[in-house]
């Protein structure tokens, strides 16, 4: 296979990890709107959350770099079952729990007010960026084991901090380097799906179980790890498109999945394109053209550019080389 490690690798590092300032921007929001929201709260006269539970890629160290700066923090607001209790003792339903912590977030200062979704209440940034706040409420059972469940349509059963437990126990099983690599693929198979506005496909999180199915063993190349990957993650939907809750007992993608069908017919266009890289007479160049093409980036054109000067520079200077070569010698006999 034609080594472009260090091109992928630098692909990661300019255009799909956050960089320290990214991360340290989207911290301040997230402790910014934890702020607002017990301002909120406390001005009327509402029960103040218990803790917050952070979750999804900012948790995980897995959130890229976004188109349009639409990045996302998951932030919940854990309240006990009994503050969500209504003045006769009722139920807080699930609408009206969200409704709360909207009315205490928007403290007028967005342009676009704080608005209630299915699962969250989200905060719109100028920037295009947004906080979204899971709103759980957390219920001890009589042995002292506690259960969370989420204001959605209804109250469903949740397990955030449980998610955040899966996650750090699953990369702690890879060692060697494996750990650390599980999280660039996870954060490349991110990128290679966000690259794709057009395409309707699979959540962050549901990629995030696959790379943890297919993902083992620490590779010193990252594009034949990715490309090992995504071959691996291709079979596995080739066989059932259902990927199952890791914590929670639900299928996060029913048999039919549309997303996952989409992702398998992709995955395999891009390896077809990969193929490339397997001829001995690949040259660089093209090697570049074809994870180009994968990537959907426009990033590798510059080392597109040098591969293609450097094969023209060799070319001419064998062509050269032949041109002075002395002619054999003939004999007068």
């Amino acid at each position: 296979m034609k080594d472009c490690n260090n091109e992928i690798s630098n692909y990661h590092r300019d255009r799909v990890i956050l960089n320290t300032d990214q991360r340290k921007s989207l911290r301040k929001r997230r402790n910014a709107n934890r702020d607002r929201l017990k301002r909120g709260l406390k001005k009327n006269d509402k029960p103040l959350p218990k803790e917050f539970v952070t979750q999804g890629s900012y948790q995980a160290k897995t959130t890229i770099q976004e188109p349009q700066n639409a990045y996302d923090i998951d932030d919940g607001a854990v309240f006990t079952y009994e503050d969500l209790k209504g003045p006769q003792g009722g139920d807080t339903t699930p609408l009206d729990a969200k409704n709360m912590v909207r009315d205490a977030v928007d403290d007028g200062s967005f342009k676009t007010p704080p608005e209630v979704k299915t699962n969250c209440v989200r905060v719109h940034y100028n920037d295009g960026s947004h906080v979204d706040i899971p709103v759980y409420r957390k219920i001890t059972e009589p042995d002292g084991s506690e259960r969370f469940e989420i204001a959605s349509s209804t109250w469903k059963k949740s397990d955030p901090k449980g998610v955040n437990c899966w996650f750090d126990e699953r990369v702690g099983l890879r060692v060697g380097g494996a750990s650390d690599q599980m999280k660039i693929l996870i954060r490349l198979i991110k990128a290679y799906c966000k690259h794709r506005p057009g395409y309707s496909l699979p959540s962050g999180f549901i990629l995030t179980v696959l790379v943890d199915e297919k993902y083992w063993n620490h590779d010193t190349s990252l594009d034949r790890a990715f490309r090992n990957l995504i071959a691996a993650i291709r079979d596995r939907l080739a066989i059932s498109k259902c990927v199952r809750h890791p914590v929670v007992d639900e299928n996060l993608a029913e048999e039919g999945d549309t997303k996952c069908a989409k992702l398998q017919e992709l995955l395999t266009t891009s390896l077809e394109q990969l193929t490339v890289l397997d001829r001995a007479s690949c040259r660089r160049s093209e090697a570049l053209k074809a994870w180009k093409k994968v990537f959907n980036t426009d990033y590798l054109d510059q080392a597109i550019s040098d591969a293609e000067a450097d094969e023209k520079r060799a070319a001419s200077a064998a062509v050269a080389s032949v041109a002075v070569m002395p002619k054999p010698y003939a004999s007068k006999w």
